[in-house]
């Protein structure tokens, strides 16, 4: 019969060992019991009132651990009453939207039936865990006492942390020595509190603040310490190894020097909101800052539980940390977290790795791939501490010094016949570049922001990396300098300064630059922006930069890029036309024949855009030197001067002003007859020579007349030249062949000189 009333279930309050008569039972049933919980048996160490605990998050609301009795519940005590049980019975629906409580289901492993408790009755993890231990174990005399918590701590967090705010009395007096409570009799069993939050994790009471707990508390379950014991004795050990005196203040130290790396703090909402909702592999405090605990089998064996007690890190140490891990994906956290995370990316990706590292490096190139996707898809809102991450992470990757040059002076930098250079290092810098780019071109950047991060150091560093030898990376940079141009207007004088004394320094000094090419590029698109009439200063561009670039030997790699820049300032104003004819015939190359060719096809060009009056002033100068490219003995200068009148608008201007160029140009065509001695050559001046018939052939006949007048007259000259040349010889006694000799001696007998009757 004992071992009847041991085993079977009964109806009743917990506590009860004997059957309720049926008057009792429906009593029981029909009367409302108050949920009132006996916390004057317990010794309360923790005296910050519930305002103070939200807004502080100490230590003592983190850990289970905290402020919990160090005495069982004495053997002698008398059960509760009836109208104190706690939990019992079942509170129903419309009294509980009446009450407007927090109710939750207790349950322990091992107990036939569940109880409930009301959260908003108590304020620490101690009242709660003080009223659990009396539920379970409310006498010692009942069949209920095999439910005991562990209870018996000497020595607390709380009281360690929250009596002293220097770190080395905090870790000293933090020595926790955790002891599982005897049981009452012999078969009792040990139990940890655990609960489950609304993403169904399952986690120790203690390990989050309390106004969290309260807000994500679904279930308590009061787990078998065989089973979740092991990790307060892991997270005992690891507090014992780590914090000792010295090692606190190294960390301390070093927790100080992350901190003040960290972007502004976020909204404590934003943070509570991303620490609640992440339900990842990943260990946090539960303030949101990051927490990694090393070790495949240490994982294992927290597999129970996925965040690690705030007790190994103390809060206080960490407090005002809102930085997120930069190895979660952004995937992992909620959306208020994001912006934390994309800057903490940012900032991880300033780090200059060694390329010999791969493991680094494929860290290193995922984080920038992460960087571009969540860019790209529009999520990122670029806030003031994120365009300066942004900043701070382009200049530490791409401002850098560039190699010595190891090639000839002579060939001015890159030519066509030499083979470019790629940098090693281009899969991240690529990266790097397509991230700034996209952040430049974004619609939603605040230029007004961005301006005091992208600045006139920012912008002269940035058009320094034009001088790089890998024509991918110049490409990004012309793109990327062209967004900025034009999103940026504050800048613009300050761009077309700097490019300028860029091409001063290149072409009075060094004659070296690899990016000339790129640097007109962006400027033809830009001269083609200015509005007319044009500016001094930008006429000033064309005399004092563009037009000596013709001069260095190195044209070749930037004459196309040159050609379009010069065109667009003379399709702005004609006027410009003379003086850029001018600068060319200036700086005509005499001796280098494929600088030759460019120069003619520029001014065919140039040609098309003149007008009238412009040409008129400088026709003489001109077809002067093209009259001796007509007479070019390389055939391909030849041909070209030749090819002009192919053009439309040549033949025209010729055509108008016929009287004073045909003049200059058909004794070079009756020379090319004569003299030259390529084919080739021959052919297209008998061509020419028909074209100026057709246009004036009574000009042309003249042209010839007066060239044959002058060949007889020049003819003439150099005959009499000759014989006066010879009287002088004659005048002056020199020897005649027939010189006369004497016999043996071989003396040579002296002519007497005769008279000079012609006046020298």
């Amino acid at each position: 019969m004992a071992f009847k009333d041991i085993t079977e279930l009964t109806l009743g309050p917990p506590g009860g060992g004997r059957e309720l008569s049926v008057a009792e039972a429906a009593s029981l049933k029909c009367n409302k019991r108050a949920f009132v919980e006996s916390t004057d048996e317990v010794e309360v160490h923790d005296q910050l009132s519930s305002t103070e605990e939200d807004k502080n998050y100490h230590l003592n609301d983190m850990s289970f651990h905290a402020d919990v009795t160090s005495r069982t519940v004495s053997a002698s005590e008398s059960p509760p009453a009836k109208g104190e049980v706690i939990g019992w019975p079942p509170v129903r629906s419309f009294r509980k939207k009446a009450m407007n409580n927090k109710y939750v289901k207790v349950g322990a492993d091992g107990a036939p039936y569940l109880r409930k408790v009301d959260l908003e009755n108590y304020n620490t993890y101690h009242q709660l865990l003080t009223a659990l231990h009396n539920m379970f174990n409310p006498t010692p005399t009942t069949t209920n006492n095999n439910y005991c918590l562990i209870t018996n701590i000497q020595g607390t967090l709380n009281t360690a942390c929250s009596s002293s705010t220097n770190v080395e009395d905090q870790i000293s007096r933090s020595n926790i020595d955790y002891k599982v409570a005897k049981a009452v009799k012999g078969t009792s069993t040990e139990y940890v509190p655990t609960y489950e939050d609304k993403d169904g994790d399952l986690m120790l009471v203690g390990d989050v603040p309390w106004k969290m707990f309260t807000e994500s508390c679904k279930r308590i379950r009061l787990m078998k310490s065989s089973e979740a014991l092991g990790l307060v004795f892991l997270a005992i050990e690891l507090t014992a190894n780590l914090l000792t005196q010295k090692a606190a203040l190294l960390f301390a130290t070093m927790l100080k020097q992350i901190l003040s790396k960290l972007p502004r703090k976020v909204p404590k909402s934003d943070t509570l909101d991303a620490a609640g909702s992440d339900s990842g592999s990943n260990s946090k405090l539960g303030n949101g800052f990051p927490c990694t605990i090393g070790g495949s089998s240490l994982s294992s064996k927290l597999s129970v539980v996925k965040r690690v007690s705030s007790a190994v890190f103390p809060t206080s140490i960490a407090a005002g940390a809102e930085a997120v891990e930069p190895h979660l994906s952004f995937k992992d956290v909620s959306n208020q977290q994001k912006q934390n995370l994309f800057i903490s990316k940012l900032n991880l990706c300033c780090e200059i790795i060694d390329y010999s590292d791969t493991a680094k490096q494929d860290v290193k190139r995922e984080t920038l791939l992460e960087l571009v996707d969540f860019v790209n898809s529009g999520s990122a809102k670029f806030t003031e501490p994120t365009i300066s991450a942004m900043c701070k992470m382009c200049a530490a990757n791409l401002f850098r010094v560039f190699p010595p040059k190891y090639r000839s002076i002579i060939g001015g930098g890159e030519t066509e016949d030499e083979e470019p250079m790629f940098d090693p290092a281009w899969s991240h810098l690529q990266l790097v570049y397509d991230l700034l780019l996209r952040f430049s071109s974004s619609n939603s950047l605040d230029t007004k922001l961005a301006k005091k991060y992208i600045d006139h150091s920012f912008i002269s560093r940035l058009l320094d990396l034009f001088d790089s030898e890998d024509p991918r990376e110049r490409d990004c940079l012309k793109t990327i300098l062209h967004r900025i141009y034009g999103k940026f207007m504050v800048h613009r004088p300050y761009i077309r300064k700097v490019v300028s004394n860029i091409i001063y320094r290149f072409v009075f000094e060094t004659e070296r630059h690899n990016g000339i090419a790129e640097l007109l590029e962006i400027f033809g698109s830009v001269i083609s922006g200015f509005a007319t009439p044009l500016k001094e200063e930008h006429k000033i561009f064309l005399w004092r930069a563009l037009i000596p670039l013709h001069k260095p030997k190195s044209v070749g790699i930037y004459h196309q890029q040159l050609t379009y820049c010069v065109l667009q300032f003379i399709d702005k104003d004609q006027k410009l036309a003379g003086s850029v004819i001018k600068g060319l015939l200036k700086y005509w190359p005499i001796t280098n024949s494929q600088k030759e060719l460019m120069f003619l096809g520029e001014m065919e060009e140039i040609l098309e855009l003149i007008n009238m009056v412009e040409f008129q002033k400088i026709m003489i100068p001109l077809f002067r030197r093209i009259a001796y490219c007509l007479n070019s003995k390389h055939y391909q200068v030849a041909e070209r001067a030749h090819l002009l009148w192919n053009n439309e608008s040549v033949l025209n201007l010729t055509t108008q002003n016929r009287q004073a160029i045909l003049p200059l140009v058909v004794p070079a065509l009756e020379q090319n007859t004569q003299n030259h001695w390529n084919q080739a050559v021959l052919n297209l001046t008998l061509n020419v020579k028909k074209i100026f018939r057709e246009i004036d052939e009574e000009l042309v006949l003249a042209c010839q007349c007066k060239l044959e007048e002058e060949a007889s007259r020049l003819k003439a000259a150099a005959e009499k030249r000759r014989l006066t040349w010879e009287l002088l010889e004659t005048a002056a006694g020199l020897p005649s062949p027939a010189t006369t000799t004497t016999g043996a001696g071989n003396f040579l007998v002296p002519v007497k000189p005769a008279t000079c009757s012609v006046a020298c």
